[in-house]
């Protein structure tokens, strides 16, 4: 460990010296190219060497990135303005931080599919380093008088408009990171940035360190009775591995990294095991050692801070400069008025779910207890459309769903799919031919194709089933964003990563998805095609850029064929008679996705109104009162009336304090809003129209972050959003 520390301090005196002068540093020895294939985080190859990025070589490649990244951005800051092109400043500039930004994306993934402590603890040292990095280039005058220089010449007002939209993010990027500040307002930016990388990794640790922590053993078969038998196997599976349960006596081991518990609560008849099992599930991060209140308190003042550091009322604001509400003001009013038109309609599904109850109990139902809600809504679901839910679940077997999964979007998308051989090695051991590596021997790889010409458009992989130590959830992450070339054929593929924690297969079974996870499935790979898609010149403008409240909708739309009787047909056949799911079922099934609506938006909005109320109004709501009591006053009136409250979701939202949706929340109902009225043209133009596919993937997959968002959206639809569509498909305006 000490040999390990040193390097890291040596990686952090690098990272001090890059910038840290208002004088141009003096250029670094060139870093030979051919050197990069000795640093596997930043390697140039196609595929990854997993097994090559132990602690060790985070560290000694983040401190290459760094000397790498010193030397080019000093030969920017050298450039007289005689020299100054659009290619050797801002394209120069973000090709000088690609390597840093490559290792960071690695460790990032490595650490949320793996259990290796160490490398985390690597990278929150790294973290620390890395965002005081980036402070520090903000605090380089010369850099940011170069770039200013650069942006004040003729030659930038013929540049292509693609271009002159890196030139014009470049500078406001520079001002929102502070390059306008004086030297004592960068140094307090600088250690605010440092605290919030330490902070966020604090964040996330406590989550999965708290989920890994809860289980619940259960020794008495009649205590789950109503969960399916397949969980019920799993669940006692997970206690024979770890010693718990055997022939003579066996038990059933519930834990939240493995969606038993919400599993129990969603089905079991019991009311005490459904209890246990919210309560387990409201235990993360709510507690010593693993509270996150005390860290959230901070991060939230240390964001307001730099906010005004730089110029804006408060966090959201800023957040929502770049994005296509504009500012913190305008997400409130989309969030609040969404609130109060579904208001009339959530109440009135509450008084139902309440006198359901009432009949069943025999005996008035005034306050919910939330270990109930699932479960009892769920039968009334049953009932009003005569299905369970929980009946498709023999039928959505992985593979084929997989399948069904690449045939849609083969004919929608112009693309095919080729799986590639994989060997999961440790560190040393050699690779087979033809194949290549992967963290984990779950894991798969798939290159895409364009079907027409042949082109390797991009490659992505795909990990699905929980394990412990990954991380809970579902996401989609670009592991290296492409680019094309002036002629616009794919200069360098995309690479990308399918990320969830689905429930593992049962003993006997193969793994067998609930149509929540379908659903789950079909938005995470509505990220990677578009990821899969982007086709800009500049690696900058690649998808992942693009507006964050823009992000969703090729995931949201996506959804909607998870819906659709005619795509099942296609997907749902018994695992074990090969027989297809019954088309009046897929009906009943489409037709529940209208049951409850207004509930179901409440929730998210709720979580969007707390995002940002925390991000705006921190002072008058948050600042000295006890986190889960304000919460839960903030959104009462829009929260079913229950007997209890859990500790407020803040605890554990990962999303907005360890990824990219601070204050931004509320993105994910605009982009449904958005995708609510592009699928619009599906329903009337066709499910299956390669058509329409091919005009949306041009239109919207395609551009990435080379356009505003709303020119793109107009691409597409011809015409503005329509602001309604989302509640009128749903019978709610």
């Amino acid at each position: 460990m000490k040999i390990r520390l040193s390097m890291i301090a040596l990686g952090a005196v690098a990272f001090a010296a890059t910038a840290a002068g208002n004088t141009p540093a003096p250029a670094a020895p060139a870093v030979a190219e051919q050197a990069e294939v000795k640093h596997p985080l930043f390697c140039s190859a196609a595929y990854p060497e997993w097994s090559a990025m132990t602690p060790e070589q985070a560290v000694a490649d983040t401190d290459a990135a760094v000397r790498i990244a010193r030397s080019r951005l000093a030969a920017i800051c050298a450039l007289s303005p005689e020299q100054m092109t659009f290619e050797n400043t801002f394209i120069a500039y973000g090709d000088a931080v690609a390597h840093l930004e490559q290792t960071q994306q690695y460790l990032h993934h490595l650490t949320a599919v793996t259990d290796n402590r160490t490398l985390q603890q690597v990278q929150g040292m790294l973290m620390g380093a890395l965002h005081q990095f980036d402070a520090e280039l903000m605090q380089n005058d010369s850099l940011w008088g170069a770039l200013k220089t650069a942006a004040a010449q003729p030659w930038v007002q013929q540049l292509a408009p693609e271009q002159q939209r890196i030139v014009k993010q470049t500078i406001q990027h520079f001002i929102h990171g502070g390059a306008e500040l004086t030297p004592e307002q960068k140094a307090r930016k600088a250690a605010i940035n440092t605290e919030l990388g330490k902070l966020a990794m604090m964040y996330g640790n406590n989550i999965k360190a708290s989920t890994a922590a809860w289980s619940l053993l259960v020794t008495d078969a009649a205590q789950l009775r109503g969960i399916p038998e397949g969980r019920l196997a799993a669940a006692e599976a997970e206690a024979r591995a770890r010693g718990l349960s055997t022939p003579e006596a066996p038990a059933w081991l519930i834990t939240l990294s493995n969606g038993l518990a919400q599993d129990a609560v969603r089905y079991c008849n019991v009311a005490e095991t459904r209890r246990k099992c919210w309560e387990g599930m409201a235990s993360v991060a709510a507690a010593p050692p693993y509270d996150n209140a005390p860290i959230i308190a901070r991060i939230i003042e240390l964001r307001q801070e730099y906010a005004q550091l730089i110029g804006y009322a408060n966090y959201a604001d800023m957040k929502a400069a770049n994005r296509m509400v504009a500012d913190g003001k305008a997400a409130l009013a989309f969030v609040d008025g969404l609130l109060a038109e579904l208001k009339p309609a959530f109440d009135r599904e509450n008084e139902q779910l309440l006198e359901y109850m009432s009949q069943l109990k025999n005996e008035k139902v005034t306050a919910l207890d939330p270990w109930d809600e699932m479960k009892y809504a769920s039968m009334m679901a049953g009932e009003k459309f005569a299905f369970n839910t929980s009946s498709i679940r023999p039928y959505l077997e992985k593979e084929r769903v997989l399948k069904g999964l690449f045939d849609l979007c083969s004919q929608l998308f112009g693309v095919t799919y080729r799986e590639i051989p994989t060997a999961c090695l440790q560190p040393g051991e050699t690779l087979p031919e033809g194949a290549a590596e992967v963290w984990h021997p779950e894991v798969r790889l798939y290159a895409v194709h364009d079907a027409r010409t042949g082109e390797h458009l991009g490659s992505f992989y795909m990990d699905l089933i929980s394990r412990p130590g990954k991380r809970p959830g579902a996401w989609c992450m670009p592991l290296r964003i492409g680019n094309c070339a002036e002629d616009g054929s794919m200069a360098v593929p995309h690479l990308a990563a399918l990320m969830a924690g689905f429930n593992p297969a049962a003993p006997g079974q193969p793994v067998l998805f609930s149509h929540p996870e379908l659903q789950i499935l079909f938005h995470e790979f509505g990220h990677m095609m578009h990821y899969m898609l982007g086709r800009t010149r500049y690696r900058r403008q690649g998808p992942p850029a693009i507006a964050w409240d823009f992000a969703e909708l090729p995931s949201q739309l996506l959804e909607n064929w998870a819906w659709q009787p005619e795509v099942l047909a296609t997907i749902a056949y018994h695992y074990e008679t090969g027989e297809p799911y019954p088309m009046e079922l897929a009906q009943k099934l489409a037709a529940s996705r209208s049951f409850m609506p207004a509930t179901g938006h409440m929730r998210s909005l709720c979580v969007a109104k707390l995002d940002l109320e925390l991000h705006m109004n921190y002072a008058a709501h948050f600042a000295g009162k006890e986190l889960d009591a304000t919460s839960t006053a903030l959104v009462q009136e829009w929260t079913a009336p229950f007997s209890v409250h859990r500790p407020t979701l803040l605890r554990n939202l990962l999303h907005c304090f360890q990824g990219g949706y601070a204050a931004g929340y509320y993105s994910y109902k605009w982009s449904e809003t958005l995708s609510a009225d592009a699928f619009s043209r599906f329903r009337s133009g066709g499910l299956f129209s390669a058509e329409l596919g091919a005009q949306y993937r041009k239109c919207i997959l395609e551009p990435g972050d080379s356009k505003p968002a709303e020119q793109i959206y107009r691409d597409f639809m011809g015409r503005d959003p329509n602001p309604d569509a989302l509640l009128e498909t749903q019978g709610l305006k």
